[in-house]
């Protein structure tokens, strides 16, 4: 049985009329959508659920779909690298860094104001099997580190080729370049650095 009786809590003004507001637009009283709100927070937290960092991966998932990620298995994906390098070494290269260069672009279209960063933080969030993936940029240089040893040799490559595609899209050009199984360092520079 639910309990019916009702008690007062307090919000700031703006809040209260910004929740009202959206109650309204969805059809809810004030009252139906404050109960809704505080089951789904209950909820989460019986679920030892942050709802704060929910937010901010639902926020990064819907970048990074809208960015044109998707999810694979793992393995999947190593197997097909290793088989695509074996039969079309030269063209999947390309395609690896035609890919590069185009998420890059989707990055730069949309006037985002810190691509590189913006793209690291993606990369990040969907590389799971990457535990070191760092992209650091200061001023006209930029360093990139990705250290992971369930990456394949193949996998390396094509991702390695991957981020010099994303780098020459941002007009960076590659000056060093260190590559092992799992493991990828590049420095790039714009223009004379």
């Amino acid at each position: 049985m639910v309990n019916s009786r009702r008690k007062m809590l307090a919000a700031r003004d703006d809040l209260a009329d910004k929740i009202s507001e959206i109650a309204n637009s969805k059809g809810f009283t004030l009252f139906g959508m404050i109960n809704s709100i505080l089951e789904l927070a209950i909820e989460a937290e019986k679920m030892g659920i942050n709802l704060e960092e929910a937010v901010d991966n639902y926020k990064m998932t819907k970048a990074v779909k809208e960015a044109s990620f998707t999810l694979v298995l793992e393995s999947l994906l190593y197997e097909t690298a290793e088989i695509a390098c074996e039969k079309a070494k030269q063209e999947t290269l390309k395609v690896w860094f035609d890919a590069g260069v185009w998420l890059a672009s989707q990055y730069t279209s949309r006037n985002i104001e810190n691509p590189l960063g913006n793209i690291e933080k993606d990369l990040k969030a969907f590389s799971w099997n990457i535990p070191e993936f760092t992209i650091e940029q200061i001023d006209d240089k930029v360093s990139i580190r990705v250290l992971s040893p369930r990456l394949s040799e193949s996998y390396t490559v094509l991702f390695n080729r991957f981020l010099e595609g994303i780098l020459k899209a941002l007009s960076f050009e590659v000056k060093y370049k260190e590559l092992g199984k799992g493991n990828i360092r590049l420095e790039a520079a714009r223009g004379g650095g």
